[in-house]
């Protein structure tokens, strides 16, 4: 959120973050819904002012506060889910959703001007959930990190994992799966990292009972430490369930790593790319990939690093998502003609 701002602001956009950290209140973790009496006030000030009022997410009260806002005044509203409404997301928590969305997130977002998707997945997923406005299919950026890729002085090479340690990536797919290839490439390690998300005692009990080599929990990573995390890599694996996005592969690729990701991910173009592999979900999808990708050559896996980070320049990068944005509001506000990355069929 904070990249596709300055690049709004880079184009002219005048732009105001509200987050539910800047309301403070002994209200607002009620319930664990974000009630925030403050956050709607300030909201409801701003939608006298404001041309474009952007929600992002779903399911909790600062994402209905928008749409409340908006009534009555010319302001429009324009909703992200970032992932909010796949299959998987919602099964989670099926009751609450169930209940909150009847009384109050579904009614809410009829009242949607216009949708933001990040991927082809993400907009049949808004039209599955039978919403027919506007859809604007704009991914998100992504910032080419400056990178030196260097083979380990001791030879060995790496699969990661980058990311939070929860059950919707997919974590113990992996570990299952490397478990099954490891002992054909003793020269190969694996190492993760990332915050727990409630999956890392599970995942430290698989390699325990299950005696997998070769694994290595790093931890949290932030800053530019990632980037130095994912160009050392050989290979990374994203195995998710469902993902909106994925931003961490496009992190990869930016860092001329491959990459082979879960077909819960809407990374298809890996393979049409030349860059890696958009395999099934699950652990022997998994495996059978990486034992295959594991036995290339390293000139091999280096050139599709290469054409991964090539293809991040030519198609992510941030200056152009934010003038893709910027005429998607223009358009919506009847002051542009209609872009061809929005649809309305």
């Amino acid at each position: 959120m904070k990249q596709l701002l300055e690049s709004l602001r880079t184009v002219d956009v005048d732009v105001r973050l509200c987050t539910l950290d800047q309301y403070p209140s002994k209200w607002s973790r009620i319930g664990n819904l974000g009630w925030s009496p403050r956050m709607y006030a300030d909201l409801t000030a701003e939608a006298n002012r404001a041309n474009i009022i952007h929600n992002n997410s779903l399911w909790m009260m600062p994402n209905l506060y928008p749409y409340w806002a908006a009534r009555g005044k010319p302001v429009k509203v324009v909703t992200s889910p970032h992932g909010t409404l796949s299959p998987w997301a919602l099964k989670r928590g099926r009751l609450k959703k169930k209940i909150f969305g009847a009384l109050l997130q579904y009614p809410a977002l009829r009242r949607t001007d216009m949708w933001h998707a990040t991927c082809e997945k993400e907009y049949n997923e808004i039209r599955a959930a039978g919403y027919r406005q506007p859809v604007a299919i704009i991914p998100i950026g992504m910032d080419l990190p400056p990178i030196q890729k260097a083979r380990r002085a001791d030879g060995r090479k790496k699969v990661v994992f980058f990311g939070r340690l929860h059950k919707v990536k997919a974590v113990d797919h992996l570990v299952l799966a490397w478990g099954k290839v490891a002992h054909r490439f003793p020269d190969w390690d694996l190492e993760i990292a990332g915050p727990d998300g409630g999956s890392l005692h599970e995942l430290k009990m698989i390699v325990s009972k299950s005696k997998v080599p070769r694994v290595k929990f790093t931890g949290e990573i932030n800053g530019p430490a990632k980037y130095d995390f994912l160009s050392s890599a050989d290979l990374y694996v994203l195995p998710s369930h469902t993902e909106n996005f994925g931003v961490t592969v496009a992190e990869a690729l930016a860092c001329s790593t491959p990459v082979i990701a879960s077909q819960g991910t809407p990374w298809d173009k890996l393979n049409q790319m030349n860059a890696g592999w958009w395999i099934p979900v699950g652990v022997e999808p998994l495996a059978e990939q990486l034992a295959m990708s594991m036995g290339m050559g390293a000139e091999t896996l280096r050139q599709m690093g290469e054409r991964g980070r090539e293809w991040m320049r030519r198609d992510f990068d941030w200056s152009s998502i934010g003038m893709k944005m910027k005429r998607a509001y223009e358009w919506l506000l009847g002051k542009a003609d209609k872009p061809e990355w929005i649809l309305e069929n």
